[in-house]
C-alpha cells in the first residue's frame, strides 16, 4: 500500500468519524506514523485531502454504478445501481454531513458537485427514458414533472445521510437500507404495472440475498 493510500485511508476513518473540523494533518499523520511535513508534500492541508476523497467517491460510483447505459437500462440494474450509490456515499459519509461547510470552504470542489449534478440530472431523465421505453415507467403527463421527481431523488439523496445521524442510533447498512427503500419508493408511483411487477420482483430478491448473507 503506498503512502497516498494510507493516507487516505487514514483521512477518511478520521473524517468520517469526528468530523472535518475536528481531523487535522497532523493527527492524520501521527495515525499513519509519518511526519507532518511528509504528509503535506502528498496534500497540503485538510482541504486537499478532502477533494482528492472526493474525487475517489466520484470514481468509484462511475466504475460500478453507470457501466450499464441506456437503452440497457432496466429495474434491475435501476435497483442495482441505487444501492451500490447509497452503500458508497455512506462509505464517505463525511461529505455529506459537512456538504455546506465544505462546498463553502472550497470553491473547486463546490464547482464540481455543481457540474456532477448537471450530470446526475441528464443520467436521470436518460434512465428514465429507458424505462419508458420498455414499458416500466409511465410516460410523462405534464411537462417537466419528471424534472421534479429528479429533484426530489436528487435532494434525498444529498440529505439522507444527516438526516440518519440525528434519528438513527444504529450505524451502516440497517441505516443505508432504510433510506435506501425511501428513495426508491419515490419511483414506485410512477412505475407501470409491468414495471411494478419487475420491482418487487427485484426488490425481493435483493432481501432475501441480504438475509441469506447476514447468516454467513
Amino acid at each position: 500500500m503506498t503512502t497516498k493510500t494510507r493516507i487516505l485511508e487514514t483521512a477518511l476513518r478520521q473524517f468520517n468519524e469526528i468530523g472535518t473540523d475536528q481531523a487535522t494533518v497532523r493527527s492524520i499523520a501521527e495515525e499513519v506514523g509519518i511526519s507532518h511535513g511528509n504528509l503535506c508534500y502528498h496534500y497540503r492541508n485538510t482541504d486537499a485531502l478532502i477533494e482528492a476523497l472526493y474525487d475517489e467517491l466520484i470514481r468509484e460510483i462511475d466504475e460500478q454504478v453507470f457501466q450499464i447505459q441506456p437503452p440497457d437500462i432496466d429495474m434491475a440494474s435501476t435497483v442495482r445501481s441505487a444501492g451500490i450509490t447509497f452503500r458508497l456515499l455512506y462509505k464517505y459519509r463525511f461529505l455529506m454531513l459537512d456538504l455546506v461547510r465544505i462546498t463553502r470552504r472550497i470553491g473547486s470542489l463546490r464547482e464540481k458537485f455543481r457540474e456532477l449534478m448537471r450530470l446526475r440530472r441528464l443520467q436521470f431523465r436518460q434512465g428514465f427514458q429507458a424505462l419508458i421505453s420498455k414499458g416500466l415507467m409511465r410516460e410523462e403527463w405534464a411537462p417537466g414533472f419528471y424534472d421534479h421527481l429528479t429533484t426530489n431523488m436528487l435532494v434525498l439523496g444529498d440529505n439522507w445521510i444527516p438526516n440518519a445521524e440525528i434519528h438513527f442510533d444504529e450505524k451502516g447498512d440497517v441505516v443505508v437500507q432504510y433510506y435506501l427503500e425511501a428513495f426508491l419508493s419515490l419511483l414506485v408511483p410512477y412505475l407501470t404495472e409491468k414495471g411494478l411487477a419487475e420491482y418487487r420482483l427485484v426488490v425481493a430478491g435483493a432481501n432475501v440475498g441480504r438475509r441469506e448473507g447476514g447468516r454467513g
